[in-house]
């Protein structure tokens, strides 16, 4: 069986808003050219109506991406131009196939990147519990692991992704493996361990090689991984700037949250 350019792994209502997306797996018959990640499966979760680009000019990015703070920031490492903007050209030229179940074959004994773009929590869990159930390998990341209505079973597939060591704290708290994205100056907390894949780490493995970031529920005595944020200097910038004021904001939304819960019960 010839290999497909890419694979339409899942088209549907975002689990986010309801919004239309698409889930598209491509690498499947060529090597990845990502140094840091090596060879792995590459999963982009992109809006199936609108370009990348457009979506997050006009704020419908929030179908895949939710409420994480890089959204909001404009923070995120993601090239929207590269990646996600390509990975929808092709989508909408009709360059690849839609899912069919002989095509499973492509992603047995693979690594795969869940969500090289968007958020995994915005597919049905059981999309991931398919791939991930033949794959050798895998890694998941989701900003949104604080969310009550998202599904508990998304733990076994991501890390909760960590913007402060309050974050990390609270992740743990809830069960989650952390994957923590420090400030240069932030020290690494009890229990983590520097990414083997990070610059600060010399890149003596990539996350093909290291297998770390596979989700799974926090068993409160494994260590998780702590990366220097990285992308773009002037998002780096972006990131010091605000991130400070988005914790007290969120922290201010969550209290007016809980006052409601109060006077409505």
């Amino acid at each position: 069986m010839k290999k497909a350019l890419g694979i339409v792994c899942y088209k549907g209502p975002s689990l986010i808003d309801n919004e239309p997306i698409v889930a598209i797996a491509t690498g499947i018959g060529r090597k990845s050219k990502n140094e840091k990640t090596g060879d792995m499966i590459q999963i982009w979760i992109i809006r199936s109506d609108t370009d990348p680009i457009t979506a997050h000019v006009e704020g419908d990015d929030v179908s895949v991406c939710g409420d994480c703070k890089h959204r909001v920031m404009g923070s995120c490492y993601v090239n929207l131009i590269h990646g996600p903007r390509q990975v929808y050209l092709a989508y909408r030229a009709g360059s690849y196939e839609d899912a069919k179940p002989e095509h499973l074959e492509y992603f047995r004994d693979r690594f795969l990147r869940i969500g090289a773009y968007g958020d995994p929590a915005a597919v049905p869990t059981f999309i991931w519990e398919t791939l991930c159930g033949v794959a050798k390998h895998w890694t998941g990341y989701t900003h949104q692991w604080k969310d009550r209505h998202i599904d508990p079973e998304l733990r076994k597939y991501c890390m909760a992704s960590c913007d402060t060591e309050v974050e990390v704290r609270e992740a743990l708290a809830a069960s989650w493996t952390p994957f923590y994205a420090r400030q240069a100056h932030a020290p690494i907390p009890a229990g983590g361990f520097v990414c083997p894949a990070s610059k600060e780490a010399g890149k003596r493995l990539t996350c093909e090689q290291c297998r770390a970031c596979r989700g799974g529920e926090h068993n409160g005595i494994k260590g998780y991984p702590v990366i220097i944020v990285h992308g773009a200097p002037v998002r780096q910038a972006i990131f010091r700037k605000h991130i400070t004021r988005y914790i007290k904001l969120g922290v201010r939304r969550e209290n007016r949250r809980k006052r409601k819960e109060l006077v409505a019960a």
